[in-house]
């Protein structure tokens, strides 16, 4: 009997808090270009939620995001 696959939805309230871009530009002291860079290169972690709201980024991945800078600049 083959495994059926079940498409089950993405819990986005497991990554807790989250902000748009532009606010992340402004908590990392960078331009939203530099934000959109740094979630291709997988450095933050974010996910699009419907066309009006754009792209979310996850506060957690933020704070790692600057602790890793933290430590990489002592």
């Amino acid at each position: 009997m083959a495994r059926q696959r079940v498409n089950l939805p993405y819990d986005r309230a497991a990554d807790g808090a989250r902000v748009n871009v532009t606010k992340a530009a402004a908590l990392l002291s960078c331009s939203r270009s530099w934000v959109y860079l740094l979630v291709e290169k997988g450095e933050l972690k974010a996910f699009r939620i419907g066309g009006r709201k754009g792209l979310q980024v996850t506060v957690c991945s933020l704070e790692s995001y600057l602790a890793r800078q933290a430590v990489g600049s002592d």
